[in-house]
């Protein structure tokens, strides 16, 4: 049987709050805490991942950027990842600890959909990961020559037609990984 971890990727004030929010910011936080309310119940770890950059840029350790939307919900028990790179991996301990967790399957959601979701996505594929994203819970912005909606559209597209390493990137909407098994 399949033991799984749900990693929420830089969900943060930064990207969820001010004037101009990530796309679907609100919809893709309350799907996030259903999915990790899920998972908690049925003692399935979850990840919180944050970016952070050094003491004087925008999402420095502590600073109101940096901190999780007041509506994310995090328990005492979610484990807490601290990044300065898109990859969740890189120069961070996530894979000893899913490793120490006998984790072999892992469920990716937040922000950005191009950047670090992508990223964290190919590392874990690469790991030798069973891969899925939430296709409903990832977000961005929009770019100069892009929209966020398009950005989205597209990342889905990519990861559900792509493998690098054999294992590919499954691609499930929310309401599908809770029918599954993916947190008995």
């Amino acid at each position: 049987m399949a033991k799984t971890a749900v990693i929420v990727i830089d969900v943060q004030e930064m990207f969820f709050g001010g004037e101009k929010p990530a796309y679907r910011a609100a919809e893709v936080i309350d799907g996030i805490n259903a999915l990790t309310d899920a998972a908690r119940r049925a003692n399935t770890p979850v990840f919180i991942v944050q970016h952070e950059s050094d003491a004087n840029g925008p999402l420095a350790r502590g600073g109101a950027a940096w901190q999780l939307p007041a509506t994310l919900v995090r328990e005492a028990s979610d484990e807490s990842i601290h990044k300065n790179v898109g990859d969740s991996f890189q120069h961070t301990p996530l894979a000893d600890m899913l490793r120490e967790k006998n984790i072999d399957t892992v469920v990716l959601c937040g922000y950005a959909t191009e950047f670090c979701v992508n990223a964290t996505a190919r590392r874990a594929e690469l790991l030798g990961l069973h891969t899925i994203i939430a296709s409903d819970l990832h977000t961005t912005a929009d770019k100069p020559h892009l929209s966020a909606e398009k950005i989205v559209e597209h990342q889905n597209f990519v990861w559900s037609h792509s493998s690098m390493s054999g294992n590919g990137v499954k691609l499930m909407s929310r309401a599908e990984i809770l029918r599954t098994e993916c947190f008995a």
